[in-house]
C-alpha cells in the first residue's frame, strides 16, 4: 500500500495542495520520501485520489491530485463504540484499534467510576487529539471514511439521548448471555464499555432500562483497553468483513 495521507475536501483531481508541518515531518523523516514520489489522499469522507509530491521540503511540501480511485467499502455493520474514558494512553490506544477494526463512531464516556475527569476546556483538546488519531488511523489501515468522535459526556445524558431503534449491547463480565451467541435484527450497533473500575450496578441497571442487553466475553475479565476491540472483533467476524 502506498504511502496514505488526510487531506479534507473538497478533492478534485489536477489539485495542488500546501502540506503541514507535521505532515512534512512524517514524510521528509518519518517515510523518507522524495519529490515526485507517488502517494495516496483521501478525503474522510469516502474518497481517495492518486498523488504525487510536487514539492517536499522542510518549510515547503505540495502535493498534485491524480486521478480519483476507487474507495474503500466500509463494513456493513455500524458500531458507535461508547467507551468509558480510561488513562491517556490507554484511551489513545482504543480509539486507534477501534478504527482499525472498523469502528463508525465513537462516543468518549463519563460514568461513575471513571478515573479521568475532563473540563471542558481539556475535553476540547482531547478530542482534537482523538481526531488526529482517527486520521492516521484511517491513513495505515486504508479506511478512506473517518470514524466520527463526539463531544465526552456523561453516562446518562448519553443513554437519554441516543437512537433506541439500534442495537444496543453493554459489556458485563459474569452476564448469562456471550457475545458470541446473540442475534441482532439490525447492524446499527451501540457498544458500551465500562471503566477500569467497572460500571455500578445502578449504571448497569439504566442500561438495561434504555434497551441494552447485558453480554460477556467469557470466562475471563478484560481490561477496559481490551474488552472493547475484543467485542467488536467478535461482531465483525459475525456480521461485518472480517
Amino acid at each position: 500500500m502506498p504511502t496514505r495521507l488526510h487531506l479534507p475536501g473538497p478533492l478534485r483531481t489536477g489539485l495542488e495542495r500546501d502540506l503541514g508541518a507535521d505532515q512534512r515531518h512524517y514524510l521528509l523523516r518519518v517515510m523518507r520520501l522524495r519529490e515526485g514520489d507517488a502517494l495516496e489522499v483521501f478525503d474522510g469522507a469516502g474518497r481517495r485520489f492518486e498523488a504525487k509530491l510536487a514539492r517536499l521540503a522542510q518549510r515547503d511540501a505540495r502535493v498534485l491530485l491524480g486521478a480519483e480511485l476507487a474507495a474503500a467499502p466500509e463494513s456493513a455493520l455500524r458500531v458507535t463504540l461508547a467507551q468509558c474514558i480510561s488513562g491517556a494512553e490507554k484511551m489513545d490506544w482504543t480509539i486507534e484499534k477501534a478504527v482499525e477494526l472498523g469502528a463508525h463512531g465513537i462516543v468518549p464516556i463519563s460514568s461513575a467510576r471513571s478515573i479521568v475527569r475532563l473540563d471542558p476546556q481539556r475535553a476540547a483538546r482531547r478530542v482534537e487529539h482523538w481526531q488526529r488519531l482517527v486520521a492516521a488511523a484511517c491513513a495505515q489501515c486504508g479506511r478512506d471514511t473517518l470514524a466520527d468522535v463526539a463531544p465526552p459526556q456523561s453516562l446518562e445524558s448519553w443513554l437519554e439521548s441516543r437512537d433506541r431503534g439500534r442495537g444496543a449491547i453493554v459489556l458485563a463480565p459474569g452476564a448469562q448471555s456471550r457475545l458470541a451467541s446473540l442475534a441482532f435484527g439490525s447492524l446499527e450497533l451501540d457498544l458500551l464499555v465500562g471503566p477500569e473500575g467497572g460500571l455500578s450496578d445502578s449504571e448497569l441497571a439504566a442500561a438495561e432500562r434504555a434497551g441494552f442487553v447485558r453480554a460477556s466475553l467469557g470466562p475471563r475479565v478484560l481490561r477496559t483497553e481490551t474488552a472493547g476491540l475484543a467485542a467488536l472483533a467478535v461482531l465483525q467476524s459475525r456480521y461485518g468483513d472480517l
